[in-house]
C-alpha cells in the first residue's frame, strides 16, 4: 500500500505562500487551517505537486543551554543529505497517525516523530512558526511547523543514521554553511529568541 501523507492546498496558505523563512503565524490559525483544509494524498504525487504542501513537524532539541546538532551519515537512504547538518528532526504525518486529516492527527505525528528520533523526556515544547522555503522544487512541496523542545536527553534511537553533538547557540553559526535549508532557517529564528 502506498503511503498517504497529510497535506494542505497551497491556495489555503495566503498569508505564507509567497514568503520564505520562519513565518510567525498564530497557533489558532494553523489549527483551523489543518482542521478545515487538510487531506491525505499519495506521497508519490505530493512530492511533485506544488498545489499542495506536505505538513512536516520539525523539532529543535535544547538541553541545558545547548542545542542538539545532527550530521547525517551515509547510512541514510537520501544521498543528497549525506554529511549535512540538521538542527531539527521531523517527518511526514500519515494515516497511521490518525484516520481523519485534522490537527489531532498532526499532533500525533509530531509525537511519533519525536519518539522515533530520541529517547528523552520532553520538559517543555514551544511552537515558533511556519517554515516556508521557496528555494527548491523539493522545499516548495513541504511546509514545516517549527517547535523548540527543552529535553532531558538519554540517547538517539537511530545512532547509525546520525552523528551528534551538543552545541551552544553562539557556536552553531560555524556550521551554517553545511546545514540543510530548514535547519538554517530554524537557526536564524532561534538566534532571535
Amino acid at each position: 500500500m502506498q503511503e498517504e501523507v497529510l497535506v494542505v492546498p497551497t491556495s489555503a496558505l495566503s498569508e505564507v505562500a509567497s514568503c520564505s523563512g520562519v513565518i510567525e503565524a498564530e497557533t489558532r490559525k494553523i489549527i483551523d487551517l489543518v482542521d478545515s483544509s487538510s487531506l491525505f494524498m499519495k506521497r508519490e504525487l505530493a512530492e511533485y505537486d506544488e498545489s499542495y504542501r506536505q505538513l512536516i513537524p520539525y523539532v529543535v532539541f535544547k538541553s541545558e543551554g545547548q542545542y542538539l546538532l545532527l550530521r547525517r551519515t551515509a547510512s541514510q537512504s537520501e544521498k543528497r543529505l549525506h554529511n549535512k547538518y540538521s538542527l531539527g528532526v521531523g517527518g511526514h504525518v500519515n494515516q497511521l497517525d490518525g484516520a481523519v486529516p485534522c490537527w489531532k492527527t498532526f499532533e500525533q505525528g509530531l509525537w511519533r516523530e519525536i519518539n522515533e528520533e530520541v529517547d528523552a523526556d520532553i520538559l517543555d515544547i514551544e511552537y515558533l512558526g511556519i517554515i516556508n522555503d521557496l528555494s527548491s522544487e523539493v522545499s516548495r512541496v513541504h511546509l514545516g511547523v517549527l517547535y523548540i523542545a527543552e529535553i532531558e536527553f538519554r540517547k538517539l534511537n537511530e545512532p547509525d543514521l546520525f552523528e551528534m553533538k551538543w552545541v551552544p547557540i553562539e557556536e552553531l553559526v560555524a556550521y551554517a554553511e553545511l546545514m540543510e535549508g530548514w535547519s538554517l532557517l530554524a537557526l536564524n529564528k532561534i538566534s532571535t529568541i
